[in-house]
């Protein structure tokens, strides 16, 4: 019996088993905070989740961004039973993040210059590679930008960053807080060229913390429900959903609609140099006939378990991250285990029902996306015909080759040489 199958089975041996007993569900957040001293309440931005579903047990990972000040926050964790309660590491989500991260590839740009019109070896321009963007999850806005770590270390806000273009390295730091100078660009544009990674620090006011360590609650047997009406204790207007699954195959919302991006309309814009992946998110999320808002498959693939325990992050001796504790919970349970991705934005009164899972059978959603649609493309330059140099074969038009004209006496001269000399052996011969 395959993996699908076993996961089939198990999951109605579940379902029949909860019509007898109540069901048990997985714990999810609920956050409450008393109005702090300006008036304004913390509000909840986001929740990520990563859930493992096996039958030996079930673990839920989550982890809350709020606005407000951390000193006046408080999280509430429903549970059932008595489960294990503890602190994950923070390095965890950050594994997550990386190895499913979409990076989305441009076409090839438009050729800005022509192949040097002198006899010689003349290099070609214009000829690089496409541009390549992390997934809209893991950065605000800025194109180009990946995003490989942040978090606190001490008195300082810190962020690991990286990008082959300089501009939109300056403008990340600018619009989050950190100030750099244009004049900086240079500086920066030369360690891009030597594919350097950037880490960037700056003190920590106390409100800007506002990113909770995760919680990891352990329960016996499979579960397959999250109680999204905790969610709902604290949020605003709208919270943001991430949630990873661990499990034998693929799986689905139950009771949600389920999309994809359509990944073959992306869309590249030269005049702006950013993808339209997050137009075509909200596509997904809104696509159908459904009152719910979708659930949106990002990823879908088996678990890279060797990546995500020999993740690392965080420098100094207080502030190292590894997601190694936590992934070896998954291997224990589910060595070959699958992962998927599900990402959703959901106003509270779409959090009045518990999301229920179940296996999907659609297959693997990768990470890497080749985008051929593109808008405010300029131009291919216009190239003269290359030059007819000696010793050189020139194209033509019909997809020959042309010998230069100062050659041509030069070969007729050798091939002349070659049939005498032919001519010559053969009276030997006779």
């Amino acid at each position: 019996m395959d993996a699908r199958a076993r996961l089939s089975a198990t999951i109605v041996t579940t379902l029949a088993l909860s019509a007898l007993a109540p069901s048990d569900a997985a714990a999810c957040g609920g956050c409450f905070a008393p109005p702090n001293p300006t008036g304004t309440v913390s509000v909840v931005n986001a929740h990520r989740m990563a859930f493992l579903s096996s039958p030996s047990g079930s673990v839920l990972w989550d982890q809350i961004q709020y606005t407000g000040a951390p000193e006046d926050f408080v999280w509430v964790l429903p549970v059932s039973g008595t489960p294990t309660v503890e602190v994950a590491d923070n390095g965890f989500f950050e594994a997550l993040t990386v190895a499913t991260q979409i990076t989305m590839v441009a076409p090839a740009p438009p050729r800005t210059s022509c192949p040097s019109s002198s006899c010689g070896r003349g290099a070609l321009g214009g000829l690089g590679g496409g541009y390549s963007d992390a997934a809209a999850a893991s950065d605000a806005g800025v194109p180009n930008v990946s995003v490989y770590h942040e978090g606190v270390v001490g008195p300082y806000d810190t962020a690991t960053i990286g990008s082959t273009d300089p501009m939109a390295l300056v403008t990340w730091l600018q619009d989050h807080g950190y100030e750099v100078s244009d004049a900086l660009l240079p500086t920066i544009a030369y360690y891009v060229g030597l594919n350097m990674n950037f880490v960037a620090l700056r003190l920590a006011p106390m409100a800007g913390i506002d990113r909770m360590t995760p919680v990891r609650v352990a329960m016996p047997g499979l579960a397959l429900s999250l109680p999204l009406r905790m969610v709902a204790a604290g949020v605003g207007a709208e919270v943001e959903l991430e949630l990873f699954v661990f499990s034998e195959a693929r799986m689905e919302a139950a009771n949600f609609g389920n999309a994809e991006v359509d990944r073959a309309a992306l869309t590249f814009d030269w005049s702006s140099r950013t993808f339209d992946y997050d137009a075509r998110f909200d596509d997904a999320m809104f696509s159908g006939t459904g009152v719910l808002n979708n659930w949106v498959t990002e990823f879908a693939a088996p678990a890279p378990l060797a990546q995500l325990s020999y993740y690392r992050s965080g420098y100094g001796s207080t502030d190292v991250h590894s997601g190694y504790a936590d992934t070896q919970l998954v291997i224990d349970a589910l060595p070959e285990a699958y992962l998927t991705r599900l990402r959703t934005r959901l106003p509270p009164s779409q959090l009045g029902d518990d999301l229920t899972l179940r296996l999907s059978h659609g297959g693997d959603v990768g990470t890497y996306i080749y985008v051929t649609h593109e808008l405010h493309r300029a131009p291919d330059v216009v190239c003269p015909p290359p030059p007819r140099c000696p010793g050189s074969y020139v194209p033509t038009s019909g997809g020959g080759c042309a010998i230069g004209g100062d050659d041509r006496s030069a070969i007729a001269g050798m091939m002349a040489v070659v049939m005498l000399a032919l001519v010559a052996r053969r009276r030997r011969r006779s």
